[in-house]
């Protein structure tokens, strides 16, 4: 939720800078390359990788800056991006992209510490109709709607702002307030500052990202949909590439065979005799019979 367009810092750069001519990643199968935005945190997905594929493909991580998942797919700087498509509206385009929604986040307003709203537990989106968002409207629709009429009757520029952490910071300096996921307001906790959950906003998306691309390798097209498994619980015994390329063990084809007579000596090999020779039903069947065998009648 970046009140202004931001431009993200490749990992590796000590200095901060971006390259002038960003190298793009090479094919999946020689390592995937897996860009999240602030406020994802995917490392138990990256973990469940690590175990299963970490020896044939080796996963690297991207942190991106926010709605930077567009950008690091178009200059092909990932493979796949963890990113909110409400915040990046052209990564929902069908034509371009598959995308798979992971869960979604509650919107919060973050606010100082001491502001009136905080007497609230959840805030009415009602009682935002009166404050300054450091945003702007389009990215919050529904403040937008109830907000209507307080804007036309003064407008007021935003500030300058580089980033949502610039925001942040004039939410703590009293200019306004900011309504994000809380997963983003957790991401940018102060002292001074704290947030409320807002009723009547929609919850935002998280979805798994990446490009379509008729000509994928089989290989490389195999990948993606692991990782895709990975993100959505999919068990490794389960794994697509497990399944499709596991060899038949001796213990799974022993299984298919007939299970071995083992009898013990001295007592019937068939298992239906040996249950009758042991059964002590049988033997006492046997010895209220045995008086009378031999008597006439």
């Amino acid at each position: 939720m970046t009140p202004t367009p931001e431009t993200g810092t490749p990992a590796g750069e000590p200095d901060g800078t971006a390259p002038n001519d960003p190298e793009p990643v090479g094919r999946p199968v020689e390592g995937l390359t897996v860009g999240f935005v602030p406020g994802v945190m995917p490392g138990k997905w990256f973990d469940r990788w690590d175990e299963r594929f970490s020896r044939t493909t080796p996963l690297s991580r991207f942190p991106l800056e926010s709605d930077a998942g567009l950008e690091a797919l178009a200059q092909e700087r990932a493979h796949m991006v963890l990113a909110r498509p409400d915040h990046e509206p052209d990564l929902l385009d069908r034509d371009r992209f598959h995308s798979v929604s992971l869960y979604e986040e509650h919107m919060v307003v973050i606010l100082p510490i001491d502001h009136v709203l905080t007497l609230f537990d959840e805030v009415p989106l009602e009682e935002l109709a009166g404050e300054f968002m450091l945003q702007e409207p389009e990215s919050i629709p529904e403040w937008a709607t109830v907000s209507h009429a307080t804007r036309a009757e003064s407008s007021r520029p935003l500030p300058q702002m580089r980033d949502t952490a610039d925001a942040v910071e004039l939410v703590a300096a009293g200019l306004g307030l900011l309504i994000v996921p809380m997963s983003i307001a957790r991401h940018h906790h102060r002292k001074d500052l704290t947030y409320r959950p807002v009723q009547g906003f929609a919850a935002r998306t998280v979805a798994l990202v990446w490009p379509r691309e008729p000509d994928r390798a089989e290989e490389d097209e195999a990948i993606l949909q692991e990782f895709v498994g990975v993100a959505r619980g999919r068990k490794s015994s389960s794994s697509r590439s497990a399944t499709a390329h596991r060899e038949p063990t001796e213990k799974a084809s022993n299984a298919r065979r007939p299970a071995p007579v083992r009898g013990q000596p001295g007592r019937a090999s068939s298992a239906s005799n040996r249950g009758k020779a042991t059964s002590p039903k049988n033997r006492a069947t046997k010895s209220r019979r045995a008086p009378t065998r031999g008597k006439k009648r």
